[in-house]
């Protein structure tokens, strides 16, 4: 295997984007002057090979030899090199670490206007508010067992009223029943009266009649007027058992009044 082919396999094995960056680094006019060494240093920092370096600067057209003794002439040179050249790897890389500088510069931002905001309420909460509306005072255990002997107090007052109430219903009742007790007396006694009423009524047959102590002329009369009398008398009596029988028989269906 010749050297010409050695030199494509190792120029095949390189990567072609990060000549292509270090071909542009080269030829860019800023860095046009800055010392060779600082050059491959720069883009050794960046990743490339050493390989990769000669490639590019053959593609350029630089002699690696000659810039080395050009800056062993000129050590005391100093150019400054920018810190993000423009190109297009490089560029990449900038603009990613960008993004995330971006994101945790928003995070920080974020807490710092929570925390900010947080010390605002809470200052607020413990002096502005009280000093405009003044301090809520707290309830002493005196305050509240006087409440609670307040509830107590009228909770025996409710319990006393409800007492005192089933006590008349009570009483009421009690009244009803004796009224209801006192009338089959009251109806007994009577019926014991109009029955020893009647018996009164009825014995008036029983007596003999008492001898005529008028002429014999007018005993016909007499007897005559004696009889119709005893009619009378018998009619009345019958008279008077009835209206106590119906008497009798209306206070039976007289019912108790309360």
């Amino acid at each position: 295997m010749t050297g010409q082919d050695i030199s494509d396999i190792n120029n095949s094995c390189l990567r072609e984007n990060l000549v292509k960056a270090a071909v542009q680094f080269f030829q860019h006019p800023k860095v046009s002057r800055t010392p060779f060494s600082k050059k491959q240093e720069f883009l050794k920092r960046k990743g490339l090979t050493e390989e990769e370096i000669k490639r590019a600067c053959e593609l350029v057209g630089i002699d690696i030899n000659e810039q080395r003794k050009f800056d062993n002439q000129n050590d005391y040179t100093a150019i400054s090199i920018p810190d993000r050249p423009p190109y297009p790897h490089f560029q990449m890389l900038s603009s990613q670490s960008t993004l995330l500088q971006k994101i945790k510069e928003f995070f920080n931002v974020t807490a710092v206007i929570g925390a900010t905001l947080y010390c605002v309420y809470w200052f607020y909460k413990e002096f502005i508010k009280p000093f405009l509306y003044g301090r809520k005072k707290k309830d002493s255990i005196t305050d509240s067992v006087n409440e609670l002997d307040k509830a107590i107090q009228s909770s025996i007052k409710e319990m006393k009223d409800s007492i005192s109430k089933v006590e008349i219903d009570v009483k009421r009742l009690s009244q009803n029943q004796s009224i209801d007790i006192a009338i089959p007396q009251l109806v007994q006694e009577l019926k014991q009266e109009l029955s020893s009423l009647k018996a009164l009524l009825l014995s008036r047959k029983q007596f003999p009649s008492a001898p005529a102590s008028i002429p014999s002329w007018q005993l016909g009369t007499s007897t005559v007027q004696e009889k119709a009398t005893e009619r009378e008398d018998d009619a009345g009596s019958g008279s008077s058992t009835n209206n106590s029988d119906s008497s009798l028989e209306i206070v039976r269906d007289d019912p108790p009044k309360d």
